[in-house]
Order: C-alpha cells, then structure tokens, then sequence
C-alpha cells in the first residue's frame, strides 16, 4: 500500500481551486500532516505551463493533449511518486480528469486515446479522492477577465467542460465528490474539510 495519500482538486475555469487548496494544505500542515502543494500543468515541467496557458500561443489541439502528457509523466516521476514514498499528503490542482474534460469534451479529441496516452503518462498513478468544484460557467467566468488561453474559450466550450468533468464524476462516484462553488469560500471549505477528514479517517482504519 502506498504511503501517502493523493487528493486532486478538479472543475473549470474561476471556480476557486487556488482558494480552497491554500485552505487544505493550512488545515493539513496544522494536524501535523506532510503536505505537497502541485499543479497541473506544469508541475513536471514550469515551461510547458507557460506554452499552454500563453493566450497569444497557437497550439492543435493534439499539440496540447501531447505537451500535458509529456508533463504528467514528469510530474509523476518527479514529484507524485516520490511524495507517496515519503508519506506526503500530495494536493493537486488538476489530473488526468482535467485532460478528459478540457481536450476531450471541449476540444473534442478522441477519449479513448486521451485515456491511452494520459495512462503512459501517469504510471498507474490515481487519485485517493478528486474534489470537484462545480459551477455554471455563466457564473464563475463573470466573476474575472480572461487570464489563459482556456480562461478565454467560449462559453459553450466551457459548458463541454463542466459536462465532461460531471460525466467523469458519475463513472466513479466513490472516488469524486461534488461540491457547489458559488457558495462562500468559507462554506466550500468546510464541505471539502468533511470529505479530506474522511478520507483520513478511511485511511487510519486500514492501517490500525
């Protein structure tokens, strides 16, 4: 059994990620827990970010699902596994679902082929728990200007998105767990503290 314990925090564009991931990583590191704070893209390689989220860039986007792979695998060797071994609680702003979402609902590449390639990449790699904080994109995109190249994709683009992302959620319920993001950044804190404490409290009861 691994070590450590990997929880992603997934959903589209201004839903509150950062917020909410600074809050758990806070309330973890308080209960004396090992925490890693990552993301993706980038957390395998900081230059890939800067090419897929550069709103002047031009990418296919077969070019993109190839770069988010070449950066999960090196996100996984580097950072994931290692952190496992260690015994780090790992807190990721986006996996493997995002690349679902994103490339193959949005963009409309194949699913099966985004799975194919992602698996290489991720090395058997899986979540623990993927927190999904949802909201209409005629909500949370209002809230702030374009910042990526995603950030400024059409409103049905982001629609495909969110639908992609609740799809995911319904083939593996046990994993994923919903929470509304238009609600305060005080009240989404505490729905997603109940569903790390169980997750802690799972794992403590395994391994007594």
């Amino acid at each position: 059994m691994e070590k450590g314990l990997f929880i992603v925090f997934e959903g589209g564009e201004k839903v509150g990620k950062t917020t909410q991931l600074r809050h758990a990583k806070q309330y973890l590191e308080e209960k004396r827990c090992l925490v890693v704070l990552t993301h993706e893209p980038g957390g395998g390689d900081p230059n890939i970010r800067k090419i897929l989220l550069d709103k002047r860039g031009t990418i296919s986007p077969e070019e993109e699902l190839d770069y988010f792979c070449i950066d999960r695998a090196l996100h996984v060797d580097n950072v994931i596994n290692p952190a496992l071994e260690e015994g780090a609680i790992i807190l990721s702003d986006r996996f493997e679902p995002s690349t679902i979402a994103y490339q193959g609902y949005g963009r409309g590449i194949d699913i099966k082929l985004i799975k194919e390639k992602s698996a290489k990449a991720r090395r058997g790699v899986w979540p623990h728990l993927i927190i999904l904080l949802d909201a209409d994109p005629e909500i949370a995109l209002s809230r702030e200007e374009a910042t990526s190249r995603f950030d400024a994709e059409s409103l049905d683009f982001h629609q495909r998105v969110r639908h992609g992302f609740l799809a995911q959620m319904k083939e593996d319920s046990a994993r994923w767990r919903i929470v509304d993001a238009t609600q305060s950044i005080n009240t989404v804190w505490q729905e997603i503290k109940k569903h790390i404490d169980a997750l802690l409290t799972e794992r403590e009861n395994t391994l007594s």
